[in-house]
């Protein structure tokens, strides 16, 4: 059985995963009866949720439908919004699914499982105990015998892609702050200048100047590295917050 698998009774996790209520470390031990089933509500348990986790590679999908934003200016990393002010999900449809016209964030498609840091700094793999598609009478087990089921290996490796590229956005990330291109911006609804402009969020982002000002060996080397190409659909995505306060206005019109 792969070694990430394995029980260990003295591990523990550290620090806390966002959305992931009641992570254990999975092993047959812990986790042999149990399994999936598919929820009726899927997405319910991001309903209220504003943000969420993406990755580099994800910016060419999420571009076209999220704002994509920065979590912090010291330590950031990439967040789709998918709400504004109260705290509700505009893709998360009455029945609990995604909107099925909208790209779905891997972060969401890895859960209940993800990658976490045990105590003595080791990846392992976990699942969110309390999530609706985790059953003790699955439709499809977790395990067959000590070995994970074809079901749960699919969903590893998605995982492991994922926290692949979320390794490749850290590099990203602390690349930004190196060159000093993040700034905290006002995204507002309303035309520009308007009396009656609204501010919507605050939020960091690559200022576009301060990347139009870099040198050209340092425009080289964000080029060659693929974060240049992430910084323009970055940028791009930011048209998105009017597209995002039309769905808001657009679904209490219809509520």
């Amino acid at each position: 059985m792969n070694e990430k698998t394995k029980s260990n009774k003295s591990s523990s996790l550290s620090g806390k995963m966002f959305l992931y209520e009641q992570p254990e470390l999975l092993s047959p031990e812990a986790h042999g009866t149990m399994g999936f089933t598919p929820a009726d509500r899927p997405f319910e348990f991001v309903r209220h949720v504003r943000a969420v986790p993406l990755t580099m590679i994800e910016f060419g999908s999420a571009q076209r439908t999220y704002p994509i934003i920065f979590s912090e200016l010291e330590n950031p990393m990439p967040l789709a919004v998918v709400g504004l002010l109260d705290d509700v999900n505009l893709f998360v449809k009455d029945d609990g699914h995604w909107d099925e016209f909208a790209y779905l964030p891997t972060y969401l498609r890895c859960h209940p499982f993800t990658f976490a840091k045990e105590a003595g700094g080791q990846m392992a793999v976990v699942v969110d105990r309390s999530a609706a598609s985790v059953s003790e009478t699955p439709e499809y087990p977790f395990f067959n015998g000590n070995e994970p089921s074809e079901h749960t290996s699919a969903l590893m490796e998605l995982c492991t892609q994922f926290e692949r590229e979320r390794q490749r956005t850290v590099e990203y990330c602390r690349k930004l702050v190196e060159l000093d291109l993040l700034a905290t911006m006002r995204a507002s609804h309303g035309s520009q200048g308007d009396a009656d402009e609204k501010p919507l969020a605050d939020y960091v982002a690559i200022d576009a100047q301060k990347l139009d000002d870099l040198p050209a060996d340092a425009i080289y080397e964000l080029h060659t590295s693929g974060f240049l190409s992430a910084s323009y659909l970055h940028l791009y995505s930011l048209e998105n917050w009017r597209h995002l306060m039309a769905r808001r206005v657009a679904r209490e019109a219809a509520a």
